[in-house]
């Protein structure tokens, strides 16, 4: 994909978030998720009828809510929504595009990525993952990726669960240097199917994120 079209595709996002005015589906997210600078995130008074997702970042933790899910062949894809703008997309709980953070990943792509369920069959596996990074206009970073399974953490930042509750998968890449910090994964059988039910991931050395379903499943 061109430069210019994956700028433009940046840019529409922006554009359709932050525009002169909003879509019935992103004026719900507004209103749903107003700013919590003044508020106490833990008691703030969720719709019922909306699907919210728990973001922390270093010490700061923010509220987004799923605007829509694509259907994909390769799983669905849940597009999520910050009220400042910020979108993150997550497929089988890993990111897979995000737009308005302080680095943005761009046109993620895995191949040979097993399942969740693939991977729960067997010690450890390799695959491989293609990236766009902005700022910097850094295109076509390729990575070659082992995931294994993992104790529970002592150190995650899970808010009301219990980190060995879960079944623990780290994902670090095979690169000798500049590498990224591993991204770790708790899983959890949700109708006998597994589910990614938290996440951290880096997407530079120093600018991490974790994720959870929020209210906790």
């Amino acid at each position: 994909m061109s430069q210019r079209r994956l700028l433009g595709l940046t840019f529409g996002i922006f554009f359709f978030i932050s525009g002169c005015g909003h879509t019935p589906v992103t004026r719900t997210i507004f209103d749903a998720v107003p700013s919590l600078s003044k508020q106490n995130l833990d008691s703030f008074i969720l719709n019922p009828n909306l699907r919210y997702l728990r973001i922390t970042v270093q010490d700061r933790s923010i509220l987004m809510v799923r605007g829509y899910t694509e259907q994909h062949t390769g799983g669905n894809i849940d597009v999520w929504y910050s009220s400042k703008g910020e979108v993150i997309r997550l497929q089988n709980g890993r990111i897979i595009g995000t737009a308005g953070l302080e680095t943005d990943w761009l046109n993620v792509s895995y191949l040979s990525l097993p399942s969740w369920q693939t991977l729960s069959e067997v010690l450890s596996a390799t695959y491989y993952r293609e990236r766009d990074q902005m700022p910097g206009y850094r295109f076509g970073i390729k990575e070659s990726l082992a995931i294994y399974r993992t104790p529970p953490p002592t150190n995650s930042k899970m808010v009301k669960m219990v980190a060995n509750k879960f079944r623990w998968y780290e994902e670090a890449s095979h690169k000798t240097s500049n590498k990224l910090p591993s991204a770790r994964f708790a899983l959890q059988k949700i109708d006998g199917v597994l589910q990614v039910a938290y996440g951290e991931q880096c997407l530079t050395d120093s600018y991490c994120l974790s994720w959870q379903l929020w209210p906790t499943p």
